[in-house]
């Protein structure tokens, strides 16, 4: 096993460089996807292991090659992956120029789909990877180049957070067979690249059936992965490969803890009303009077469906009077106690509070607003009481998006 770690799961210098650092001994490398991202790792690797990987995926230009193959005259092990077959041209024209023996790999479009949000570019009609039709031409043509033998490395990527292991086991038991053909083909066959999809049990469901858990552990991921691999081989005798694997979630997500202080809470203050209060209200507006009366008279045979209606339609008559300027700003903040107070007595109430956090969701969490994904949030105080209170965290910008309300 030979892993990388995909710089676009995090990439702040301080993660790469540890996870090269400590990575070292188990020949641990990084993956790009991108010409910024391949500086940030060549630059990172010279102080790794000489036999990590440097996986270069991602859309390639004439630049971005001639980078991967510069990797090589610096000793790096890089590996060029085609997601497109144009990009083959490039990569004979440009290792020619150079005089450079490029290691090559490619990216196949699994016939194995992955359904959930994570999932959407796998599949035959995902976004990058050659059909079968296309591996069969970039062979064809390697071969002809006298080539073939710099072909060694398979990728495929179901998707980010695999749900389950039989759908990882399907996956990578098509891929095996994909590896044993490109052996029998006459490729130089010595890796096969799982992708990413090692996932993240984030609400702690462990279930199979959400974008946020899986339902296995880390030592059942790996297992499924081997023995479909192995199985593959065996039947087909093909020398078992170096399995890489890209699991950037997995090893980053728990890198770092967000601790923030709510620093103010509003909670809804339930007014109590006095006679005095809505005596108005059996003086004034006939409408709001026939409203009110039929509310007292739903609450008094406790009739609770027809208190909701009565409060929403004593409600709205009341707001109506306000807008037409024959009811002050006290009797309509105490016909909205009155109401509360109904609510509360009939146990419909279900006050929320919000509490205003010190952090911007923007800034600190985008992508809990960017994409719905969920972070594990907990308490870090009062831990002995029991939680009695349903609330929302909002945070100090002035921007509606700014809050966190699923927990």
């Amino acid at each position: 096993y030979q892993g990388v770690y995909p710089v676009k799961g995090n990439q702040d210098r301080f993660v790469v460089e540890d996870i090269v650092k400590f990575g070292s001994s188990f020949r641990f490398g990084l993956e790009a996807g991108s010409k910024p991202e391949i500086l940030l790792a060549m630059s990172c690797l010279c102080k790794g292991s000489p036999d990590a990987f440097l996986v270069c995926n991602g859309f390639k230009d004439a630049e971005y090659i001639s980078l991967a193959l510069l990797g090589r005259k610096l000793a790096l092990n890089t590996v060029i992956v085609l997601e497109q077959e144009e990009e083959l041209d490039l990569v004979i024209e440009l290792s020619q120029k150079m005089n450079v023996r490029p290691v090559i790999g490619l990216r196949a479009k699994l016939r194995t789909k992955h359904s959930g949000h994570f999932g959407s570019t796998s599949g035959e009609k995902g976004k990058f990877g050659l059909t079968t039709t296309q591996i069969v031409r970039v062979v064809r043509k390697l071969s002809q180049s006298g080539m073939l033998d710099c072909l060694q490395l398979l990728h495929f990527h179901i998707g980010s957070q695999i749900p389950s292991t039989s759908l990882l086991s399907d996956g990578v038991a098509e891929a095996a067979q994909l590896y044993c053909e490109l052996v029998r083909l006459g490729a130089h066959m010595k890796v096969i690249d799982i992708g990413g999809g090692l996932g993240i049990d984030y609400d702690g469901s462990k279930s199979g059936e959400s974008d946020l858990s899986v339902a296995y552990s880390l030592e059942e991921y790996a297992e499924a992965v081997v023995a479909s691999v192995r199985f593959v081989c065996d039947r087909r005798s093909v020398k078992h490969p170096v399995i890489c694997s890209e699991s950037g979630r997995a090893i980053v997500s728990h890198h770092s803890v967000l601790i923030f202080e709510a620093v103010s809470a509003d909670k809804p203050m339930v007014h109590q009303a006095t006679p005095d209060d809505i005596q108005f209200l059996l003086e004034g507006d006939e409408e709001a009077r026939a409203n009110y009366e039929d509310l007292y008279a739903a609450v008094m045979r406790g009739d609770h469906e027809s208190c909701l209606l009565y409060v929403d339609q004593l409600k709205q008559r009341c707001v109506e009077g306000f807008k037409e300027g024959v009811l002050s700003i006290e009797q309509l903040a105490s016909v909205d106690g009155l109401c509360e107070w109904v609510l509360k007595a009939i146990g419909a109430s279900d006050p929320v509070h919000t509490y205003n956090i010190n952090l911007s969701v923007f800034t600190s969490i985008p992508d809990l607003w960017g994409i719905d994904q969920l972070f594990p949030i907990v308490p870090i105080h009062k831990l002995d009481q029991r939680p009695g209170t349903r609330g929302i965290l909002s945070d100090l910008t002035c921007d509606s998006d700014g809050k966190i309300n699923k927990f």
